[in-house]
């Protein structure tokens, strides 16, 4: 009897463990699935036939000092998140006034694409931030309704559209939850909702390229902004002829290798106080010849920049100085460097000469007004 009593007993258990085990094993699944969950890429709201991609790491941008006087430059309240001032809306005030908070001092990474031939001024953005679907949504009704909109809510897929359809030429918002929130008008924001819900990225392969070839090497500052450009034949044989007989010209001829670039990409990579910024440039020719014309007459006008003593003066000359660039068949690249704090300096004095009328701030009382000296 007691054998028969245990039997059932040890059976029971294992039964009750082997659930507990399976139990467990999802639970950690679970977890380790949102753990493991890969953040939003802006890049993956980039349709394929976009013809100009530009990334900014607007977080890793806002703790360089070149960054700051840029950040400053629309004015308003300086009292918004990391000292920045908060960005000014035409006819509204800042977007602190209009929306109850400065989006621009919570964005984290942007991404910026317009559609190859897009002639329209078609363009889209897709950003990532701290802020809630509520907070953006809102923000974007009360700027449409402060300009006279009458914004109205649809759907596409998993994201909520906010639109003023009153408007032919209306900014569209949407965004899903967990994100990327995007900007955008008429077809082409729709392109984007397409690309972000696709199992796939859907950008043109020749964009991840340049990326690569622009990728930060050993020692040096992360990748800041990074824009790629396609340019296609067509529009290149449109420029052509239009300058027609300029290109002719033998002063002019080294320019007609310009129009012979297929694609280019552009990088900056910048620190906080103390660091370097660099900067890379990538290209890609029709021809090697092409490439060799472009890099002749890149290094003909770093040669008159370093003679240039307005350059100089206002503090980039190092930068012009450290300029190299190599060609290498239809491969084109160039790279340029300098200490942050230098460039910032520069960044505020080209910002001061062009707003000669900006206010100063008043000097301290205990200044030393009356040294006498």
């Amino acid at each position: 009897m007691r054998a028969n009593v245990r039997g059932p007993v040890q059976v029971r258990r294992q039964y009750v463990l082997f659930f507990l085990l399976v139990a467990g094993v999802i639970a950690a699944g679970f977890w380790l699935g949102r753990r493991n969950r890969a953040p939003v890429d802006v890049l993956s709201a980039v349709p394929a036939d976009a013809w100009l991609v530009a990334t900014v790491d607007v977080a890793a941008l806002r703790a360089s000092p070149i960054a700051q006087p840029l950040l400053q430059l629309g004015g308003g309240d300086a009292g918004s998140s990391g000292g920045a001032a908060s960005s000014i809306v035409p006819g509204l005030g800042t977007l602190t006034d209009a929306c109850g908070f400065d989006p621009i001092t919570r964005i984290d990474r942007v991404v910026l694409c317009s559609p190859e031939g897009g002639e329209r001024g078609d363009f889209g953005v897709a950003l990532t931030g701290r802020f809630t679907r509520d907070e953006l949504t809102q923000c974007a009704d009360r700027v449409s309704r402060a300009r006279g909109g009458k914004p109205e809510t649809s759907r596409r897929g998993a994201f909520a559209i906010l639109e003023d359809k009153a408007d032919a030429a209306h900014t569209r918002f949407a965004y899903r939850e967990g994100g990327p929130f995007l900007v955008g008008r008429g077809a082409w924001l729709d392109a984007m909702i397409d690309a972000a819900e696709a199992p796939a990225p859907r950008e043109r392969p020749e964009h991840p390229a340049l990326r690569q070839s622009l990728a930060p090497r050993q020692g040096e500052a992360p990748r800041s902004i990074v824009v790629t450009a396609l340019l296609p034949g067509s529009v290149r044989d449109r420029l052509r002829a239009e300058l027609g007989a300029e290109l002719g010209s033998e002063g002019e001829r080294a320019y007609a290798s310009v129009l012979a670039v297929a694609s280019a990409g552009f990088a900056l990579g910048t620190g906080g106080p103390g660091s370097a910024t660099d900067l890379a440039v990538e290209m890609r020719c029709d021809t090697a010849d092409a490439c060799a014309e472009v890099k002749a007459l890149i290094e003909r006008k770093r040669l008159s920049f370093s003679r240039d003593l307005g350059l100089r003066l206002v503090g980039v000359g190092p930068l012009i100085d450290s300029l190299l660039v190599a060609a290498s068949g239809q491969s084109l690249s160039a790279t340029a460097h300098a200490p942050t704090d230098d460039l910032a300096r520069a960044a505020r004095r080209v910002l001061d000469f062009r707003a000669p009328s900006r206010p100063r701030p008043a000097s301290p009382p205990n200044s030393a007004a009356g040294d006498g000296g």
